[in-house]
């Protein structure tokens, strides 16, 4: 699945916030991401609408700073039908991998 992260916005992040604080925003988002998408499945589960509204915009705002805009789509799709959309696992973790990488390529070039 090609197209899941634009690198551009981490690097443009960087340049803005300095490497130190994008390197630390990638590492957050990175540690947060399974308990963030948990949120979401509890939230549909419970048919929590409020819930879903907070977890989605939460994760979708965090996702499309750092270019994950395939995952920020899902979340909106995921608010929009309130349900969980059936690619959302395997975009979580092709995004979480390309994050990863990018997060050692930056760390390295520092």
């Amino acid at each position: 699945m090609s197209g899941v992260l634009d690198a551009t916005c981490v690097t443009d992040l960087a340049h803005d916030v300095g490497a130190v604080a994008a390197l630390g925003m990638l590492d957050r988002f990175l540690a947060m991401l399974p308990g963030r998408v948990e949120r979401l499945h509890r939230a549909v589960a419970a048919g929590n609408r409020a819930e879903l509204r907070d977890a989605t915009l939460s994760l979708e705002c965090s996702a499309t700073m750092l270019g994950a805009h395939r995952l920020a789509a899902l979340c909106g799709e995921c608010r929009k039908h309130a349900e969980v959309p059936a690619e959302l696992e395997q975009v979580v973790a092709i995004t979480g991998s390309a994050l990863a990488s990018l997060r050692r390529r930056l760390s390295a070039e520092r």
